[in-house]
């Protein structure tokens, strides 16, 4: 399971703590950058030692900092918040009056500081009734409901191309993939949803945090398709999966 996948799947609590733990694997995980601790294992930090689920707090508090700055980081498109709500809920998590967030934004006056404090409100209110249906309602499909594919959070444009299921999603690997998910491209396709399938699929060929050259990238791809492996690296960085230098002195996996 990767990265985006744990961050979409893992509950309120979690998204809030930022680690998940995974029965399967007997792992802590961070939802920010995948970073993985064993149950079981200790670990050395700073000259201190921690056993899994206290070093993975560790880890977020020293790398990532707040959970909440790290969510309000995140684009329109996956809170749903405009630039002035993200800074009036940085502020009114810093505890400032309402006098003194007039000072710092361009939000009118105190009254209207009031007023987005009320609307933030109510909208938590929403989204917790929203959950609630959106949970009755798969629990009533009894499990008959097509499962999607997530949508990587660094996405450039989410729009109806992303509505990929699971059975979509693991047809296309087969077809394009004939030799197995390892192999080969058989070919690039032109049609968006398929397009970005593959795009997803060759983005685990990459390792999270880790910093490539361009010639390593190159070499990772045409692995991949080596007829045109520049068109892959093109639409990695196009598409929200990947990141570079602008100089193209580094490329990296976009978390």
């Amino acid at each position: 399971m990767d990265v985006d996948n744990r961050f979409w799947s893992a509950g309120l609590d979690e998204l809030k703590r930022g680690y998940i733990w995974d029965p399967q694997s007997a792992a802590y995980f961070c939802l920010v950058c995948g970073e993985r601790y064993e149950d079981g294992r200790v670990y050395e930090h700073e000259q201190a030692f921690y056993e899994a689920r206290r070093m993975v707090a560790v880890h977020m508090e020293h790398l990532h900092g707040s959970m909440l700055a790290y969510l309000l980081s995140l684009d329109k498109k996956a809170t749903g918040l405009t630039d002035l709500q993200k800074e009036l809920i940085d502020y009114f998590a810093a505890g400032l009056a309402d006098a003194e967030i007039v000072k710092r934004t361009s939000a009118g006056s105190a009254s209207t500081i009031r007023n987005h404090r009320f609307a933030l409100k109510e909208r938590a209110k929403q989204a917790k009734l929203f959950l609630a249906i959106m949970e009755l309602m798969d629990q009533a499909a009894q499990g008959g409901a097509p499962r999607f594919m997530p949508i990587h959070r660094t996405a450039t444009q989410v729009d109806e191309r992303y509505a990929i299921t699971e059975e979509e999603y693991d047809s296309l690997i087969r077809k394009f993939f004939p030799d197995g998910p390892e192999g080969r491209l058989t070919n690039f396709p032109r049609k968006e949803k398929r397009k970005i399938a593959i795009l997803k699929h060759v983005a685990g060929r990459f390792k999270p945090r880790q910093r490539y050259s361009e010639q390593e990238v190159n070499d990772v791809l045409k692995q991949v398709y080596e007829a045109d492996y520049v068109t892959l690296r093109r639409y990695l960085i196009e598409y929200g999966f990947m990141d570079r230098e602008s100089d193209g002195s580094a490329y990296w996996l976009k978390l």
